[in-house]
């Protein structure tokens, strides 16, 4: 994610950093469908998303020079994916609102973030009927003119991480104790990462 950053904001030129930021989102995709698995409320997990990308957006619009809600950051795509996620495993028809917004442009990643979430999920429960899911929704953007939105079908390449981890050929187990320092740092180091390597990519821009 942050090399993608790096080359939209300040190294527009080196298409080869946008190529590797393309493995970026699948993974975080392939976190919220395991978060939302494992967490016991998943309205808490809810909140801490959308307050999360309130704090990420005016970091995330300085940093990509865009107005203030002319595109709402990642978080925003990412509660989307989880409520449509958590809609879905009801059977509840509610899971299409998310979805339909996800159409609207002013989500980062559109409705292709959120059914990418949606189909770690299916991924989680059935490994065959993922992938296949997930290679006919990247296939989509090799019929795409635009270099930048061809370049998306190399988050495919994130499949090989993910799938090393759902076969558990990835995981190690750390033992730390709940509410301890260490495990409040793991479990909200990336939401508070999100902003502050925004900042830093804005001050970073503005002194070149």
């Amino acid at each position: 994610m942050t090399i993608d950053h790096i080359g939209v904001i300040l190294y527009p030129e080196f298409i080869f950093l946008r190529i590797i930021g393309r493995l970026a989102f699948p993974i975080f995709g392939y976190l919220i469908a395991i978060g939302l698995r494992s967490t016991k409320k998943p309205k808490k997990y809810f909140i801490t998303l959308l307050i999360f990308g309130l704090i990420s957006q005016i970091p995330y619009y300085l940093a990509f020079n865009i107005q203030p809600f002319e595109r709402l950051n990642i978080f925003f795509s990412l509660l989307l994916g989880a409520l449509t996620i958590y809609f879905f495993k009801k059977k509840n028809y509610i899971a299409i609102i998310p979805l339909v917004l996800s159409l609207l442009p002013i989500f980062e990643g559109s409705f292709y973030g959120v059914l990418t979430i949606l189909f770690m999920d299916i991924l989680l429960d059935n490994k065959k009927t993922g992938i296949l899911a997930l290679l006919a929704l990247n296939s989509l953007f090799l019929f795409e003119s635009n270099i930048q939105a061809k370049i998306q079908i190399f988050s495919l390449a994130a499949l090989a991480i993910i799938l090393l981890h759902v076969t558990n050929r990835l995981k190690f187990e750390i033992i730390i104790p709940n509410h301890s320092f260490f495990y409040i740092i793991r479990k909200y180091f990336f939401y508070f990462y999100y902003p502050l390597h925004l900042v830093l990519l804005f001050l970073i821009s503005n002194s070149i």
